[in-house]
C-alpha cells in the first residue's frame, strides 16, 4: 500500500510481468522488502460445471513498485516472471502518488469496476490509441494472446508490421458492405 511519506526519494514504477505471474512477482518483491501494489478485483468465472468467484489483477500483466533507484533495480533482479519496466520517453515511467491513491480508492468500491477483455482476432481492423504510432490504422495479421498482436500498418502507401499490446489498440467499426 502507499507510503505516507512522499519525500523519501521513492517513486511508483510500473513493472511488466509474464501473463498470470502478477502475484508471483509481487510476492518475490515483497520478500526483498520493497513495497508493491497489485490492485485486484473479484470476478465470477464460469466453467461448464461450476461458477467461482476469483480475484483478478485490475491491470493484468503489471505490478506497481514503490522504490528508489537501488530498490528499483533490486526489484527486477532475479525475480521470476518479471519482464521489464514500462518506459516513457526513454525513462522508466513514473506514476504520480495521487494516481496510485485513486487506484487504491477505486478498489475499495469493487462493484463499480468491471474487467473488459477486448475481443481482438486475426483480420480485425484497428486504430492505435497509445504510443508513437497513435492514430495509425491497420489490420491484425497475427494474434499472440492478450499481450501481443502483430499489426500491419498501412500509412503513406507503405506497409510494415509492429508488435503492440491489446491495450494499445481499439477495434474500428466494421464498415457496412453494400447489399448484393
Amino acid at each position: 500500500m502507499q507510503s505516507e511519506i512522499a519525500d523519501n526519494g521513492k517513486k511508483w514504477y510500473v513493472l511488466r510481468t509474464r501473463p498470470r505471474f502478477e502475484t508471483v512477482v509481487e510476492r518475490q518483491i515483497n520478500l526483498k522488502g520493497i513495497e508493491t501494489l497489485l490492485p485486484q478485483v473479484e470476478k465470477i468465472r464460469i466453467w461448464s460445471d461450476r461458477k467461482k468467484k476469483i480475484s483478478m489483477p485490475l491491470f493484468p500483466g503489471y505490478v506497481f513498485i514503490h522504490a528508489d533507484e537501488e530498490e528499483r533495480f533490486r526489484a527486477i533482479s532475479n525475480t521470476a516472471g518479471a519482464i521489464k519496466y514500462v518506459y516513457f520517453e526513454g525513462r522508466p515511467a513514473v506514476i504520480k502518488d495521487r494516481e496510485i491513491k485513486l487506484i487504491e480508492d477505486s478498489i475499495k468500491d469493487p462493484e463499480r469496476i468491471t474487467l473488459e477483455e477486448k475481443k481482438i482476432s486475426k483480420g480485425d481492423d484497428i486504430i492505435v490509441t497509445h504510443g508513437i504510432f497513435k492514430g495509425m490504422k491497420g489490420k491484425v495479421n497475427e494474434f499472440r494472446g492478450n499481450y501481443k498482436l502483430t499489426v500491419n500498418l498501412e500509412e503513406l502507401s507503405y506497409s510494415f508490421s509492429i508488435i503492440l499490446s491489446s491495450g494499445e489498440v481499439e477495434l474500428t467499426a466494421k464498415e457496412n458492405l453494400p447489399a448484393i
